[in-house]
């Protein structure tokens, strides 16, 4: 039987304030890393399990520029 396991994605504003967070259900931390390293766009991802932060992913600088 598989066992999934939950994680959330938190946008953050240039600021440092969360302003939105994607739930997302993987089979462990590699696979949710890639899933939330493919969420970034033009803000700065967080990647926690509970109240453990997995990685972050910085913005690319074009969108930090803008």
């Amino acid at each position: 039987m598989r066992s999934f396991k939950h994680y959330r994605a938190f946008q953050i504003d240039p600021d440092g304030h969360v302003f939105a967070c994607i739930n997302l259900v993987c089979d462990d931390d590699e696979q949710a890393k890639r899933e939330a390293a493919a969420l970034v766009l033009a803000h700065r991802i967080e990647l926690w399990r509970l109240d453990q932060r997995i990685a972050k992913f910085d913005a690319p600088l074009e969108a930090v520029r803008q």
